[in-house]
Formats: structure tokens, sequence, C-alpha cells
């Protein structure tokens, strides 16, 4: 039943978006953002092909999607200007639309498959890694779970059930503690290391923290949340030699406390997971992304961008 319904979603998707797209999207989008000066910022994370695919998902640890990736940004810099937030919010510029792309907790393939071609049409991008996990073979909670699916211990459902709670703010951690026999992942490296990343730094992309453990900071009281951001500011500073002046929220929650202690750190732009554009009066601390994958054609990327946007 899950396939059958994915492939009529997946077909009325790519048909709508193809058709979005040859009717005038572009101009649709232009025209809806006219005199705006937005800055649209796309929220990408890996290109595993469990996690990107059209029906049937496939194998966690294979990637792919790069020739796909290469069209998205391609079509991005014919039509927007690439733009960090810094530049966006000081510019007096207020007509054009500005993009800036960011890749959430510092996958390998990042490096490996969207790193060259961003470089390829000098886009501007932040990656934001979990500081804990980068140069090892931790895999994060999300890929652990969705792992128990690929490997026919847990059923899909099941999986994407407690992933959604966990999403939410909600805690999982009476089903780990029940199930925590289940695990027995891959010695196989999912994110980068600390080579890979300052490579990326040094190519004049920039590097932000995503906490050091990818805690899901509203459930966190205020010494544990300083001790998750201050620790992850710390480690960049010290493998990087970078001062951190981005930040994104794990699973996109946060809490009055989240916002004072990156005030108190010098951070001056955090990332949300809240859908839409931000303008010149946007609260930096609460900057808004459009989720995106590399598997997306050309016009579903300009239809969730259109939708997004209204």
């Amino acid at each position: 039943m899950i396939k059958i319904k994915r492939f009529f979603f997946s077909i009325l998707k790519e048909t709508i978006g193809f058709l979005f797209l040859i009717l005038g999207g572009v101009c649709l989008l232009k025209y809806s953002l006219r005199g705006k000066g937005a800055l649209i910022i796309l929220n990408y994370h890996n290109f595993s092909k469990y996690n990107n695919y059209k029906i049937k998902r496939g194998d966690i640890l294979k990637t792919g999607f790069s020739s796909n990736f290469d069209k998205q940004i391609k079509f991005l810099k014919k039509h927007f200007d690439f733009s960090y937030p810094e530049d966006y919010f000081k510019s007096d510029e207020n007509k054009r639309t500005n993009i800036l792309l960011t890749f959430d907790d510092g996958y390998k393939d990042n490096y490996d498959i969207a790193f060259p071609i961003l470089k390829k049409y000098d886009a501007k991008a932040i990656f934001f890694i979990v500081t804990s996990i980068i140069g090892t073979k931790t895999w994060l909670k999300h890929d652990s779970l969705r792992f128990l699916v690929q490997s026919g211990v847990k059923k899909e459902l099941e999986i994407e059930t407690q992933l959604k709670k966990m999403n939410l703010g909600h805690s999982i951690s009476d089903w780990l503690h029940n199930n925590e026999h289940s695990f027995k992942i891959p010695e196989q490296r999912l994110m980068m290391n600390w080579e890979e990343v300052n490579e990326i730094a040094n190519n004049s992309f920039k590097i932000g923290p995503h906490t050091h453990q990818h805690s899901i900071l509203s459930l966190l009281d205020y010494e544990k949340q300083k001790k998750e951001i201050q620790t992850s500011i710390e480690t960049i500073k010290n493998n990087l030699n970078i001062a951190s002046k981005y930040f994104a929220y794990p699973n996109g929650l946060y809490n009055r406390d989240s916002i004072n202690i990156l005030e108190q750190s010098e951070v001056k732009y955090s990332f949300t997971t809240k859908t839409g554009f931000n303008s010149k009066t946007t609260t930096r601390h609460l900057l808004k992304r459009i989720g995106v994958n590399p598997s997306d054609s050309i016009g579903v990327l300009l239809l969730k961008l259109f939708i997004k946007c209204k």
C-alpha cells in the first residue's frame, strides 16, 4: 500500500512540477517576490539513496544524484544571486532575490558530491556540522533508526513514527531503551572528517555548528543547552581556527534560552526549519529555510520555492 501511494504521489508531483516549469513557473516565482529583496535559504542534508528516492527507498550507504544536483545549482545560478546572510542584510539592494544553500549534519557525501559542484558554480553555502561525530564512524540517531528498516529489523511505519515524534521535540528514550538490542550499525563512516571540513572552509565556504551531539535544544535545560552550543563552537575553533557566527538548530527546535546563549556566544545568524523567504526585517536568529532534496527535479524544486515563498 505504501509503495502504491508513493507511486501515484511521485507521478503527480513530477507532473505538476513539469507543468509549472514549462508554463512559466520561474516568472511566477520572480513576480511573487518582486521588489521584496528576498533571501531564500535552501536546506539540504545528504545524497543517500534511502532518503532521496521516488518510490522505493534505496541503500542508506549508497549515494547518487550528482548530475541532478549539478542541474539544480546551474538553474539557481542562472535565475538568482547567491548571497551569505551578512552580505544580504548589509546591502541596500531591495529588489533582487538572493539564494543561500545550507547542508545539515556534516555528511561525507557533502564533501564528495556537493563540494565540487558548488565550487564549479561559485555558489554560496554553509555546512552545519555535528562536531562530536566528525571524523568518527558514529551514526546520527535518525540514520541508525532508518538502517533498522533497510536491514529488515523494523517496519518503516514504526521507525518513521518515532522519527516524527523526535522531530516534533518529543523524547523517544523509552522506545530506544526497549529496542536497544536491535541496533547493529556497520563500521562505515557516513560523516566528514576534519581534513575534509577544513578543505571546504579553505575554499571560501562557511562552516557552522549544529550542536555537539545533535541534541534537541528545546528538551534541555539552560546549562545543558549552553554546554551543547559552546562545546560545538569551541570544537570548530580548535580544529579549524574559525569563530562561528552561524548556527543551525537540530530539527529546527529551540527556545528563548537557545537564542540567549547564541547571542552571548557571538553567533550572528541562526537557522530554523520554518519555511518561507527571509526579508530585511527577519529576526537574524530565526532565519527560515526551505527543505529540498538533491533528487528533486527542476520542476519540483521550483514548485517548492513557489509554494513555500507565498
